[in-house]
């Protein structure tokens, strides 16, 4: 069995010494103000629980062991109550490692072994040297290759001497990531490539961390406020007064200048976070598999594996669309730990469309896309939705400008019965289904348009739904379920708003193809 490297015990020793001796301080003086205990107390208890929790952290340390036997990676760890877990490697769908600022200054890495349908990371390796976080990739990949790989003929020889164990042991020199195998450099992000995919994909974390995350977010905006307003001194209150002393014109007008200064600030950290997080992005392909590596301040670096794929999702912004660049997403069964686009399975952040269907079609074969779209009746339906929306609108706006603000401007949100047809319009434009050879593919979106393309042997499950209003006009809406993360979050790949009766052909053709392509690659295996 495995320990981890000697300096991640150091690490987790030095941070429990410096939290045991934080809340030492905090019990120490409430101990002194609600018991009455002498103020020399407070110095006992520093060191006391900084040992308590540094000793507790030391055990934690050499309490936990891994090691890879035959195909499987145990794992031990516990102090007080033990665990021991066993996951064979072939479950396993992704093996990530990562840097923070202090592991890249010490050389080491955090290794974490995601499986099929798992709830979380399935094993987490805190911390490893960058040579041991590769020999641990290579074994699994070259585990997933063989699994992978055809039987040898009866008779044939083979050099078994090699295969005796996964482990080659502790003394044994580190592989390299491609020792065997041919290593193609797909892509590489430059810094203009960077700045200009930073530009074109806003962040909605972004705003939210702009007033939540930062503590004196109030404050700043309360700040904004008086900078507009022309106040100098007299605190960071706002007086109803000097509000009051504004006419509705003026006040509207400070809203939309307090607006636009908030949508830049936005604009600024969602460029900063882009920036930071993929900085110098690379994807190369190492025999059977897709590796990446990201990031400025915490490095991130990944395995996709190809044979382990499921669904391939190619998104676009309207800022994307209209410059002619995509993002590509390469979804497994893995979990991806709520990364969402962030983490692991973004297989190029941005790149021209061309570049991105051609290594879309390289990763899942597919020929030329003709999408289907839903009937025009359906564009009614969504005009019909929009025009719900637009009239709650400007209720509301209503009740508001009456009751509290008494402008008379209310009827102003009526402009947005103006927006219901092209938005209508561009939702029905946006959607569509199409049938390949070998894949599904569907689309939907504006704002960020999202085709996801799925290959008919990874088809878990079709069915059709209909809502009360589909079946009003006929139309339903036809679901292919995969084993992906996505799938399992609500991201199916859907045909929205098709006709009753194409629905039922799709079901039915879908079912069909996904039984031929089982038979015919059963029978590739067989031969």
């Amino acid at each position: 069995m495995r320990r981890l490297h000697p300096l991640s015990g150091a690490v987790s020793v030095g941070r429990g010494l410096l939290q045991g001796a934080f809340f030492g301080v905090i019990a120490g003086t409430t101990l002194a103000g609600v018991l009455g205990l002498p103020a020399a107390a407070v110095p006992l208890m520093i060191p006391a629980l900084a040992l308590l929790v540094g000793g507790f952290a030391l055990a934690r340390y050499y309490r936990f062991t891994y090691e890879i036997q035959g195909d499987t990676l145990r794992v031990e760890s516990g102090v007080l109550a033990r665990q021991s877990r066993e996951i064979p490697l072939g479950r396993i769908q992704n093996v990530d490692s990562r840097q923070g600022v202090l592991n890249r200054l010490l050389g080491l890495s955090v290794v974490a072994f995601e499986t099929a349908g798992g709830a979380a990371t399935e094993a987490t390796l805190d911390a490893v040297d960058q040579a041991e976080a590769e020999r641990l990739r290579t074994l699994v990949q070259r585990h997933g290759e063989t699994a992978t790989a055809p039987k040898p003929a009866a008779g044939t020889e083979t050099d078994t001497g090699s295969e005796k164990s996964a482990d080659p042991g502790p003394d044994a020199p580190a592989q390299p990531a491609a020792a065997g195998h041919r290593t193609e450099e797909l892509f590489e992000f430059t810094l203009r490539d960077l700045l200009t995919y930073a530009v074109v994909s806003v962040r909605p974390a972004a705003p939210v961390l702009l007033l939540v995350g930062l503590p004196l977010g109030i404050d700043i905006l309360t700040g904004v406020l008086r900078f507009n307003l022309g106040l100098v001194g007299g605190g960071s209150s706002l007086s109803l007064a000097v509000l009051e002393a504004f006419g509705p014109p003026q006040l509207v007008a400070l809203v939309v200048l307090v607006g636009l200064q908030f949508l830049v600030a936005a604009l600024v950290l969602s460029v900063a976070l882009t920036v930071v997080e993929y900085y110098d992005f690379r994807l190369v392909r190492e025999g059977d598999d897709l590796r990446y590596e990201r990031g400025l301040l915490r490095r991130y670096s990944g395995t996709i594996p190809l044979s382990k794929v499921q669904t391939v999702s190619i998104r676009e912004n309207a800022a994307m669309r209209r410059f002619g660049f995509a993002t590509l997403v390469v979804e497994t069964a893995g979990y991806s730990g709520g990364s969402q686009e962030s983490g692991q399975g973004v297989a190029i952040p941005m790149a021209p469309r061309p570049v991105v269907y051609d290594l879309a079609s390289d990763i899942e074969p597919f020929g030329d896309l003709a999408f289907e779209r839903a009937p025009t009746r359906a564009r009614r339906r969504y005009a019909a939705r929009f025009a719900i929306v637009a009239g709650v609108v400007t209720a509301v706006g209503y009740a508001v400008d009456t009751f509290l603000l008494g402008s008379g401007l209310w009827w102003l949100l009526l402009g947005l019965f103006v927006l219901v047809p092209p938005a209508a319009h561009l939702r029905w434009r946006h959607r569509g289904v199409a049938l390949d050879d070998d894949v599904l593919a569907t689309r939907t979106g504006f704002w960020r348009q999202t085709t996801r393309i799925v290959p008919y042997y990874r088809v878990q499950t079709v069915f059709v739904g209909r809502s009360p209003f589909q079946r009003r006009r006929d139309l339903a809406t036809v679901t292919a379920d995969t084993a992906s993360t996505s799938s399992i979050l609500g991201g199916s790949a859907r045909a929205y708003d098709v006709d009753d009766e194409r629905a039922a052909q799709l079901r039915d053709t879908l079912r069909e193809r996904l039984y031929t392509d089982l038979l015919a690659r059963k029978a590739d295996r067989d031969a």
